[in-house]
């Protein structure tokens, strides 16, 4: 945990390296020491077909899920140091944006809280 989803549009691969918007993001929400060190995922999503304000133009937004818990400074921690390093990698993009959700911890469930281990096996 998190799960740090970005948005954009697709214009955004013609001014930075989507690899480099996946890694300022993880870097960012890696750095505010809230999460244990291995823990942040993140992933990109480019979109062709998309508008901003009834219009063609340049975004990037983030979501990132949370498990419950947090306080309202930590989100805020959070979204502004993910917010902060994207600013930074894209100085011309008006439109940055990031919002913290949280997963319900009663009903999230993954690999480890089934305890069902990975096989593993020749290939």
């Amino acid at each position: 945990m998190p799960h740090c989803v970005i948005e954009c549009s697709a214009s955004i691969e013609a001014l930075v390296d989507p690899d480099i918007l996946v890694k300022a993001v993880h870097d960012a929400a890696d750095s505010t020491g809230l999460f244990a060190p291995g823990d942040v995922k993140s992933r990109l999503i480019s979109y062709r077909h998309d508008m901003v304000g009834g219009r063609k133009d340049d975004y990037v937004h983030v979501t990132i899920g949370v498990l419950s818990g947090r306080d309202n400074g930590q989100k805020k921690v959070l979204s502004s140091a993910v917010a902060s390093a994207i600013c930074d990698l894209l100085p011309d993009v008006h439109f940055i944006s990031v919002d913290v959700r949280d997963f319900a911890i009663e009903t999230y469930s993954n690999r480890a809280s089934l305890n069902r281990p990975v096989r593993t096996s020749a290939r």
